[in-house]
């Protein structure tokens, strides 16, 4: 029988320029210039058009041969790489600054950054320093999030949030991008159940805030982390330049009840507000899920004995893999982290495999044996059904399947576990 692969043998994780600009991107007013050739731009437009549509204004192709409004781009050449890249900065600068009114972000591309032009240069010259920014190297070949992070701390140092008395129960989110598949319904989801609460969120680190909600981040009483990957060295700067504490659970990101109920708990602590509403709103569903389950196992006896594999960052992996062993009774055969993880996280995650029998499978994906599911990326599940591999897949994570959902959805908090569970009961019984 043939061993698992490692992960990447299968896919291409993100790499940091792509966390770069996605974190940039998150910015829901910014316009994000990338000085590089085309062959740079096109996949991240792609992506980050797809994962936050946002009105920006359409820079006309007759004034600019650039184009699009999401990350425009220099388009430099083999010529531009010996003689430099000023005429082309210089001349994409105040075509974006007079359609842009707000804040301009300008990056390198990894082959640009070895010309050595100043773009802050270009930015004084053309009178945008109060609005404009270049991140002028990225941490090539690094894991996704630390292109992320270093972007976003950039950019926080350069809009240098207000310090101000922090507000009682008002949190920021962080740790969440444009590179999770589902943000958009996961932050709705967070603050629905926050709200119940009566907590307040204000920015969204980085995915879907504005320049000047980022700038009035720091009047927060608590950061509450929600993938330690993307979101740790945030939390931990806030803490250092603004004295904010944060909240991180050593069991990962809120996916699943249990997981959900802890990040629910931690956070009510540290604000000192009551849980009760949310957790009731938590039990509501598990009891409702819990109906649907067992007319499930009556029926067809699944999901108990199914088996399933996991290819994700250890934020997401580590909750995920626990919730679907001890919940509904489904046997691991293949769990890997994605670079950039959190060590504790894989350390828990690996003793949790160990202390069940089950250490083999740790880091070998999809495994020796052929899953019933695969959670990972929609490309790597793809490309497992089409090999045989797997059953069938769950896709939770970037890049995705060219398909069009309409439908809000998420993979965290109450409305999260619900999604989990009807894909995997309804991809389950499909294969059955």
């Amino acid at each position: 029988m043939e061993t698992g692969r490692g992960v990447h043998e299968l896919t291409l994780p993100p790499d940091s320029f792509t966390g770069t600009l996605l974190s940039l991107e998150g910015i829901s007013d910014a316009q994000v210039i990338l000085n590089g050739p085309t062959g740079c731009k096109f996949y991240h437009a792609h992506i980050s058009d797809r994962q936050f549509l946002r009105a920006l204004p359409r820079i006309p192709v007759c004034e600019c041969s650039l184009g699009q409004a999401r990350i425009p781009c220099t388009g430099l050449d083999g010529d531009d790489y010996t003689a430099g890249s000023v005429h082309k900065n210089e001349q994409i600068l105040p075509v974006i600054a007079a359609y842009h009114p707000g804040l301009i972000i300008i990056v390198n591309s990894p082959g640009a950054a070895l010309i050595g032009d100043d773009l802050d240069r270009f930015i004084a010259s053309a009178g945008l320093r109060h609005r404009s920014l270049a991140i002028e190297t990225t941490p090539a070949s690094h894991p996704a999030p630390e292109g992320f992070t270093v972007a976003a701390l950039q950019v926080l140092r350069y809009l240098s949030p207000e310090k101000h008395d922090p507000i009682p129960k008002k949190v920021n989110l962080v740790g969440i991008s444009l590179l999770h598949k589902y943000w958009e319904g996961d932050v709705t989801e967070i603050k629905r159940l926050l709200a119940l609460m009566g907590v307040e969120v204000g920015a969204t680190l980085v995915a879907g805030s504005s320049a000047e909600e980022l700038r009035q981040s720091a009047d927060a009483s608590c950061n509450l982390v929600i993938c330690g990957e993307y979101g740790l060295k945030l939390a931990q700067w806030y803490q250092s330049e603004y004295h904010i504490p944060f909240v991180m659970l050593p069991e990962g990101a809120p996916v699943g009840f249990d997981a959900t109920r802890l990040w629910i708990q931690e956070a009510a602590d540290v604000l000192g507000v009551d849980p009760a509403p949310a957790l009731h709103d938590i039990r509501r569903a598990r009891e409702r899920a819990y109906r649907q389950l067992m007319y499930a196992r009556h029926q067809s006896g699944l999901p108990k004995g199914a088996t399933f594999a996991i290819a994700a960052d250890s934020s997401l992996a580590l909750p995920l893999a626990t919730w679907l062993y001890s919940y509904l009774g489904m046997v691991p055969v293949g769990i890997a982290t994605m670079p950039g993880s959190i060590p504790s996280y894989d350390d828990a995650l690996n003793n949790f495999l160990e202390s069940h029998g089950y250490g083999e499978v740790w880091q070998s994906f999809p495994g020796p044996e052929t899953a019933d599911i695969v959670f990972t990326d929609g490309h790597t599940g793809g490309l497992l059904m089409k090999e045989g591999r797997c059953r069938s897949s769950m896709e939770i994570a970037l890049p995705s399947e060219d398909y069009t959902s309409f439908i809000p959805r998420s993979i965290m908090g109450v409305s999260g576990a619900m999604n989990i569970l009807e894909e995997t009961m309804k991809k389950l019984r499909t294969i059955s």
